[in-house]
């Protein structure tokens, strides 16, 4: 194989007409047992800057005035990359970590459920990257999704429709923005694009074995020997030689890419155009709602509580009110009816 010649039919895209992702343009084959591959990507680009267009590549991100890739278009150039998702792990967000690092130094757990980071969500994902040696690199990217900056960033904050309907979605939302970092990393794409340029396909080359090569034919006839004898009673095969295992995954910085309160809804899962009513109520499709926090109410009086404050004058929230009372009177009371039962207690 003349290698000259395969560099020259790789830079045969110039980059007025292609957007040719890296390391397309130096990538060499380093012996006659691989050949380069080379495919072209072209985009779904009927979208405009409403997003109310049928693509579902690509959106108009508002804060940077230019079109950004979705998940879905991410998926499309990994697949021409042969990269694959290794694995999608839910992480400990920054509010948790700080939360249990003050609990260890003062012994004295929060409750989660007064929290204002209570819905935050962090989600890491980790590819896998053919290298042009014929391995593999592990590559992970972490998104987290700040909930108290996203209502802050939508009208209404956090009693808007829209929010309400972000929440279900926030952890598919953080997925895709992780997946698309990694990619962005792995493939030399660019946070944003011009609407010019995404008309353009993209180019991806990557390394795959010379099925041509005299060897390479014969490690697959003892690879097909081998799965045959997992069927069917055959001589034992001598296994072939297996590359090594890859190091640890690489991890990808975070990048600005987005601001709170403007996630594209076409990074979410698609659902029913039924699922929510006009009036932003849900009506019993897709996921549900997250439930109505629950109320603590006097067993005496039957009143809700709300919350108060100590003798100290520490402000003590409904669940405080709750396990003192269950500690001193057995029952859950509000203070009025505490006040009442001591009364009681001394007469």
């Amino acid at each position: 194989m003349d290698y000259s010649q395969t560099i020259v039919q790789l830079n045969k895209f110039p980059p007025d007409r292609y957007n040719v992702l890296v390391p397309v343009t130096t990538m060499q084959v380093a012996s006659n047992l691989q050949r380069i591959t080379v495919s072209e990507v072209q985009l779904d680009i009927r979208q405009n800057q409403d997003n109310k267009g049928p693509s579902k590549d690509i959106y108009f991100e508002k804060s940077s005035g230019a079109y950004a890739i979705t998940k879905v278009g991410g998926m499309k150039l990994a697949a021409a990359a042969n990269i694959s998702i290794v694995d999608t792990t839910p992480e400990r967000t920054e509010g948790c970590q700080r939360c249990i690092e003050m609990a260890r130094a003062t012994g004295k757990p929060r409750v989660c459920g007064n929290c204002e980071h209570v819905h935050d969500v962090a989600v890491t994902v980790t590819i896998r990257v053919p290298e042009p040696s014929g391995g593999f690199r592990l590559m992970k990217a972490t998104k987290e999704i700040d909930c108290t900056l996203e209502a802050k960033g939508m009208d209404g904050g956090m009693n808007s429709k829209r929010y309400q309907r972000f929440l279900p979605h926030r952890t598919a939302i953080a997925e895709s923005k992780a997946f698309m970092r990694a990619i962005r990393a792995a493939l030399g794409l660019a946070g944003t694009y011009q609407y010019d340029d995404l008309r353009k396909p993209f180019v991806v080359a990557r390394v795959v074995p010379n099925l041509d090569a005299p060897e390479i034919k014969q490690a697959l006839a003892g690879s097909y020997l081998q799965s045959m004898g997992m069927l069917f009673e055959m001589p034992d095969q001598p296994g072939a030689a297996a590359l090594p295992a890859p190091a640890a995954a690489e991890a990808v910085p975070a990048f600005p890419d987005e601001q709170p309160g403007q996630l594209p809804w076409e990074e979410a899962p698609e659902e029913p155009p039924d699922t929510w009513s006009n009036n932003g109520d849900y009506n019993g499709w897709g996921d549900p709602p997250p439930p109505p926090p629950q109320r603590i109410t006097c067993s005496r009086c039957r009143r809700e509580i709300t919350g108060g404050q100590s003798g100290t004058g520490r402000p003590w929230t409904p669940e405080d009110i709750a396990g003192y009372s269950q500690r001193t009177f057995g029952r859950v009371l509000c203070p009025d009816c505490q006040k009442i039962e001591k009364g009681g207690q001394r007469s």
